[in-house]
């Protein structure tokens, strides 16, 4: 078995989950240094996982910077093996991310976000749990543990107080969820 590790870019990392902040992310200390002042307020993780690419690589990485799970109360951030919890509440018809939290304290107003590779294969499978009555939709991106590069993909509705199954036939190591969204009745139920 051949191990890829990664100790992974955090200025990378910190870029794209810090998209349209009014931070200035110029230099990797710098940046460093800025996202865990931010910690200091707002819920962080530091990631460490490992994927199986095929029947003989493995990808483990370790990141060298905690990291916001909410950035900017817009952007939603999940790696392998983790399971984030996003308060939200919906008014007048749109949603708004409030806070990443460590626990399902308040299940009624917290979106819930498991994402894993499934056992003994390289497949990816995201579960998400909508706690509010309407349907929600989100626009996602994934990370290959090749590229720095964001794919888009698909998303489907999440009907309301359910959960949804999203399937990938292969390796990601970094989802990223934004512009949520309250479907509306003219809204199509599609998955795009």
């Amino acid at each position: 078995m051949n191990l890829l590790r990664t100790s992974c870019r955090t200025s990378l990392v910190i870029a794209l989950l810090c998209l349209q902040s009014p931070l200035s992310f110029a230099q990797s200390a710098d940046a460093q240094m800025d996202v865990k002042e931010l910690c200091k307020q707002i819920f962080c993780r530091t990631p460490n996982f490992k994927l199986q690419l095929n029947n003989q690589d493995v990808f483990e990485a370790d990141f060298e910077t905690p990291l916001p799970v909410l950035a900017n109360k817009k952007l939603i951030s999940v790696f392998p093996g983790e399971t984030v919890f996003v308060e939200a509440s919906i008014i007048n018809g749109a949603i708004s991310l409030k806070q990443a939290v460590s626990s399902n304290a308040h299940p009624e107003r917290t979106l819930v976000f498991k994402f894993q590779q499934m056992d003994k294969q390289k497949d990816m499978l995201l579960e998400v749990e909508n706690p509010f009555p309407e349907d929600i939709k989100f626009k996602m991106g994934y990370m290959q543990t090749d590229s720095s590069k964001i794919y888009a993909t698909s998303s489907c509705p999440v009907r309301g107080k359910l959960k949804l199954f999203e399937h990938w036939p292969y390796p990601i190591y970094q989802l990223l969820i934004t512009q949520a969204k309250v479907l509306s009745q003219s809204d199509k139920r599609v998955c795009n």
